[in-house]
């Protein structure tokens, strides 16, 4: 898989389980309000990341930094859920995006010997965590 076809897959698979987030947090006020942490801070950080992980193979360093700071914003916002539903599944989320935050600064350190693989991996595991954040948020 080229680089350019990584990279979009990694922004099409974030922007789709910001997505699957975005439609459904309900339930009691201590979930409702744990999942608008989560919301509130996949929003923010939806734009600037698909511009740069899209461009990755144009400017790979760009690409890698834009997902460090999203799993950085992710982690902080970890930091505020403490909803016994929801932060165990956001922990996950936050370890699967530090996953892909590494794999992407690895790849971006040298793109000639990117592993597809490991990058794809990663990728799945963000949307597999995601969407089972997104179902501790539906309750």
């Amino acid at each position: 898989m080229s680089r350019n076809r990584t990279a979009r897959a990694s922004a099409i698979g974030i922007l789709a389980v910001a997505g699957l987030l975005l439609t459904g947090c309900s339930g009691g006020q201590s979930r409702a309000e744990a999942c608008t942490i989560v919301q509130d801070t996949l929003e923010k950080a939806q734009t600037e990341l698909t511009e740069s992980v899209s461009s990755f193979g144009d400017d790979p360093v760009a690409g890698s930094e834009a997902v460090n700071k999203l799993a950085q914003s992710f982690s902080d916002a970890n930091g505020e859920i403490s909803n016994g539903d929801v932060k165990p599944e956001s922990t996950k989320a936050t370890e699967a995006l530090d996953a892909f935050a590494a794999e992407m600064e690895k790849a971006s350190s040298d793109p000639a010997s990117a592993d597809p693989t490991a990058l794809s991996d990663a990728v799945a595991d963000v949307q597999s965590t995601f969407t089972d954040l997104q179902e501790a948020c539906k309750g």
